[in-house]
């Protein structure tokens, strides 16, 4: 963590040395451009990208659906059908076969590169979809029902799947899952007409080589205790202390089936925030942060904080969903604030607290050291 801090500070110092200080108005979308290209990101874009393109390469989220009725390609001797005589379907339409055997292929553009988990949602046995240099064969029951195929290797770009359904079959969706890569976003969003500023760009940096931890701490802390939760279903409250002195008295396990329960928590004030986990167990613990996030507790032999990760939240309601496996338990989550003002942020990448203004030049020179260390997307 020293070393990749040291290396952010570097980073600035050879960006912003020996050139002159000028005032440029560089917009928030020319950053972001700008960065997406000298990372060889840009493979994940379209031809013409928009804003919501960029969005979508920095928001860091790997998980998309393929709709058939909205990718397949003219000449394809397959037919859209709205109705539900199969069972509900997804997306405004699925795609119906033949009497005899035929095919589909679908294109989409894939923004990240990753190893993505394949489902698909589709009617009557004997479906062969194709993707990435692999085969699944594929039996859906007779009525529309998702079938996990695999797991498949991709590189951003376009994709190309092909569809070989049976007599009578019908396709509704495919589905590409891998764990969310880091979100480069300030807190707010990207507003790609606004001016860039020092503390934009500084985040971005921080978020792009993971110094989030290295933001030091503030005495801000809070603790959600287990037993407390918002709704919990599986797991029970537990005053044993073979694996340890639970934080209040109690702790929540997971008897011989798996649990699942649901820490609500309030934040009031936007920033960096460390969340650790403290429980116990032999099987690591899937967390998901509003909905949107996946964080992995390891889950120790016995009680024991872990830290799940540093993120940038914002002020308000959050929530924490905790998939429990059987025989593991939850003490408490606490949340504890970072150092999160505009001038720590440029600190830690070792930018002057204030009176700091880019020029092309500069930002080139960074761009060039940034790709120099590489960021796979």
């Amino acid at each position: 963590m020293f070393k990749t801090r040291a290396l952010a500070t570097l980073l600035f110092w050879l960006a912003l040395t020996g050139v002159p200080q000028a005032e440029t108005g560089l917009s928030q979308r020319q950053w972001v451009v700008s960065l997406v290209e000298a990372l060889g990101w840009s493979f994940g874009l379209p031809d013409h990208p928009q804003d919501l393109d960029y969005h979508r390469l920095l928001d860091g989220r790997r998980q998309w659906r393929i709709e058939g009725e909205e990718s397949f390609q003219p000449g394809d001797a397959v037919s859209v059908k709205t109705f539900e005589t199969f069972g509900p379907y997804s997306g405004s339409g699925w795609l119906n076969g033949l009497s005899g055997r035929t095919s589909a292929t679908l294109r989409f553009l894939l923004p990240h590169s990753g190893n993505y988990r394949l489902s698909a949602a589709l009617r009557r046995p004997g479906h062969r979809i194709t993707l990435g240099g692999r085969t699944w064969e594929a039996d859906g029951p007779l009525e529309f029902g998702r079938v996990v195929l695999g797991e498949v290797e991709l590189t951003p770009g376009m994709q190309e799947v092909l569809i070989d359904l049976p007599p009578d079959g019908s396709f509704d969706y495919l589905e590409l899952s891998a764990p969310e890569q880091s979100l480069i976003e300030p807190l707010g969003g990207w507003h790609f007409e606004e001016a860039l500023t020092a503390e934009v760009l500084a985040l971005s940096v921080i978020q792009l080589l993971h110094l989030e931890a290295a933001l030091p701490p503030t005495p801000e802390t809070f603790i959600i205790e287990a037993e407390d939760a918002a709704f919990r279903q599986g797991a029970e409250p537990t005053e044993a202390r073979l694996l340890g002195e639970p934080s209040g008295g109690l702790w929540l396990r997971a008897g011989n089936l798996a649990g699942k329960l649901r820490l609500d928590f309030f934040l009031p004030s936007p920033g960096i925030w460390t969340l650790s986990l403290r429980g116990a167990g032999e099987t690591p613990i899937l967390a998901r942060l509003d909905k949107r996030r996946t964080l992995n507790y390891p889950s120790p032999g016995y009680l024991q904080d872990q830290a799940l990760g540093s993120l940038l939240l914002g002020e308000g309601n959050h929530s924490l969903e905790l998939q429990l496996p059987p025989r593991t338990g939850i003490d408490y989550l606490r949340l504890d604030r970072r150092a999160s003002r505009g001038e720590d942020y440029r600190r830690l990448v070792g930018l002057p607290p204030e009176g700091v203004s880019f020029n092309p030049t500069q930002i080139d020179r960074l761009l060039a050291l940034l790709a120099a260390i590489g960021a796979p997307r």
